[in-house]
């Protein structure tokens, strides 16, 4: 989509270490969930009744941009693809949704209040206003900040020990094949935390945690 006039600036994603943005989710669940290591996270609820940041489906919004979501500028709002709100068998893909735009306001904020865009095509502009490798760091930043948030990494500990038997006898039949044990080991869990079998993995891999 052609740019009615060109940014004049760039916007930059702030550098920020791993342990900083991870440090801020859990300064996050210290704050909105309790008891603090409840699982699942109630994300859904914190954002919608204690942040009061309310849901605005849009059809078409994965076809139109292909993405989920998008916080709005004046951060009141999440800009949400319908069909994934309405669908009660994609609940966990919403989460996670919800907690990668909590990610962006909490690690954000002045970026996105940078911004001029009311539709799904100005959030387009707005993702052109990003030199591509600042473009992947603003959303792999949030991407970790949701992971940490909903998957926090005591209780990930706690039940990947509750398999330690299925562990052992995987490895008796696999051998060493790392990959296919944390997959299998990840299908086991997700239920648990209600991510992605994916989520759990990237977890096990960026706490590096060890089966």
């Amino acid at each position: 989509m052609k740019r009615k006039s060109k940014p004049e600036i760039w916007i930059q994603a702030p550098i920020l270490k791993w342990p900083f943005i991870r440090d801020k989710a859990e300064e996050f669940r210290r704050k909105y969930v309790d008891p603090v290591f409840l699982i699942p996270v109630p994300i859904i609820e914190i954002v919608e009744i204690q942040l009061n940041i309310q849901p605005k489906p849009i059809h078409g919004l994965m076809e139109r941009i292909d993405i989920d979501g998008f916080l709005t500028r004046d951060l009141k709002n999440i800009c949400i693809d319908n069909d994934l709100y309405r669908d009660p068998r994609r609940e966990n893909r919403l989460r996670f949704t919800y907690a990668h735009e909590i990610g962006h306001l909490i690690l954000h904020e002045n970026e996105i209040k940078k911004t001029t865009f009311s539709t799904p095509e100005d959030w387009i502009h707005f993702r052109q206003d990003f030199l591509e490798d600042d473009l992947n760091w603003f959303e792999s930043q949030a991407n970790e900040f949701a992971g940490r948030l909903l998957v926090p990494k005591e209780k990930l500990i706690e039940e990947i020990q509750g398999f330690q038997a299925k562990i052992k006898e995987f490895r008796i039949l696999a051998g060493d094949e790392e990959e296919s044990l944390i997959d299998a080991i990840s299908g086991m869990i997700c239920n648990k935390f209600k991510v992605s079998r994916g989520v759990i993995q990237r977890r096990i891999r960026m706490e590096k945690l060890k089966l």
